[in-house]
């Protein structure tokens, strides 16, 4: 395919957009780095995004059976791009990497990371800034349609305003806290804390919560190698959403 009247090679921008995106399989998660995970543990953005579309789009799909008014696809869509302008902004943590206390004060710094931070105003407005930067500089190349369907999507999951791309940060949250749970498991010395204090202060749509519950669960139970979850969530179905005090580990 050749430029027409202005218009990209389609090939030529899907083959450059992929390029871009490629980049997300080598990023490491900055919070696991600052935390003490090795690097060759370290999982990338692409690890996560993974996960997080899965969880989303399988938990979406059974929400919608139950006749929850969700769409799969859409939110399928949304995982797959939340993360996208990471490829060119980078993985910005909530705190200000300034602040982090330095590795030889290990106490100080294990107390930082342990508390749950929220990005301030001006941080996430910069953020939001470069982060709609870097997907506009990502899909320039693409044809005019497919780069405003990114774009469009990239933006719905950013600004979080319909019920599919709460449902996706929901799971973004989730998959976080799930990863943290894992690294403990191999590392309990870890500062990991602060995910199980998101978890708390998060309110998940029913089934989220019950997937939430059916991990805790798991772990309580020392099943966290291998969960059987088909067991765990039947248990944590029957029980109390309240059972998150098995978060606190960490």
């Amino acid at each position: 395919m050749n430029e027409t009247d202005g218009e990209p090679d389609g090939a030529c921008g899907l083959a450059r957009f992929l390029a871009l995106v490629g980049r997300l399989k080598s990023l490491r998660r900055t919070g696991w780095r600052d935390r003490g995970v090795p690097d060759a543990e370290t999982e990338s953005v692409a690890d996560h995004t993974l996960r997080v579309a899965m969880l989303a789009w399988l938990t979406a799909d059974a929400a919608a059976r139950r006749g929850e008014t969700i769409d799969p696809d859409r939110v399928l869509q949304l995982a797959i791009v939340h993360d996208l302008a990471e490829a060119l902004a980078g993985d910005i943590p909530p705190y200000d990497p300034a602040a982090l206390p330095g590795p030889d004060a290990v106490d100080a710094r294990r107390a930082f990371l342990d508390q749950r931070h929220r990005r301030d105003p001006r941080r996430d407005a910069a953020k939001r800034t470069d982060e709609a930067r870097a997907i506009q500089e990502m899909t320039a190349g693409l044809p005019a349609e497919t780069r405003a369907l990114v774009e469009a999507r990239w933006r719905e999951a950013a600004d979080r305003a319909t019920p599919e791309a709460r449902w996706v940060k929901q799971c973004d949250i989730l998959e976080t806290w799930l990863q943290s749970r894992e690294y403990l498991a191999r590392r309990p010395d870890l500062p990991m804390a602060s995910f199980a204090r998101e978890i708390d202060e998060t309110e998940f749509a029913p089934m989220l919560d019950e997937l939430r519950a059916a991990v805790a669960a798991a772990y309580a139970a020392g099943e966290q190698d291998s969960p059987d979850m088909s067991a765990t969530a039947r248990d944590a179905s029957q029980g109390s959403p309240s059972d998150r005090g098995v978060n606190s580990r960490g």
